[in-house]
């Protein structure tokens, strides 16, 4: 069971908006009792997990870099659509590695951990995480990795 997603493609951005807007018209469809608009809405969310499932990779990255293509050419909503919003990590249409999300989880648990002696701040230049002590006023911080420097307040 564990090596059943082995060579399997996943789940990326055109997955996810085809699961999402499945949800949603199967939702509008029972809520308004369209039967057609409910099983339009099933079909989305069966080819989502069909991609998601998928053991030809190359045709899927091709798909979802189609769609990154055509989102990011509607005018406003592009950088939603695509995942290339504020909140999406690394490059654009990356997904997150095993080592970025180990390295999320570290920093999270060393966050709580120092959470009553230490302030944490991020670098405006190259978002790294920087630890401050609290309660020691106006300071002025050099990040480590990029020698930018910033005043906080801690």
């Amino acid at each position: 069971m564990n090596d059943f997603m082995k060579d399997r493609y996943g789940v990326d951005e055109l997955t996810t908006i085809m699961g999402i807007a499945g949800m949603v018209l199967v939702l509008i469809g029972t809520i308004a009792q369209w039967q057609w608009l409910t099983y339009v809405g099933l079909i989305l969310v069966v080819l989502a997990l069909v991609r998601a499932l998928s053991k030809n990779l190359d045709a899927r990255k091709r798909e979802n870099e189609r769609w990154l293509e055509l989102a990011a050419s509607i005018p406003g909503a592009g950088s939603l659509l695509s995942g290339k919003g504020a909140g999406s990590a690394g490059a654009a249409g990356s997904r997150p590695t095993a080592d970025d999300l180990k390295r999320q989880v570290r920093t999270t648990k060393k966050m709580w951990k120092d959470r009553k002696t230490k302030s944490f701040l991020k670098c405006p230049t190259c978002d790294t995480m920087l630890a401050v002590p609290k309660g020691k006023g106006k300071l002025i911080v050099t990040c480590p990795k990029c020698r930018t420097r910033m005043e906080t307040r801690s």
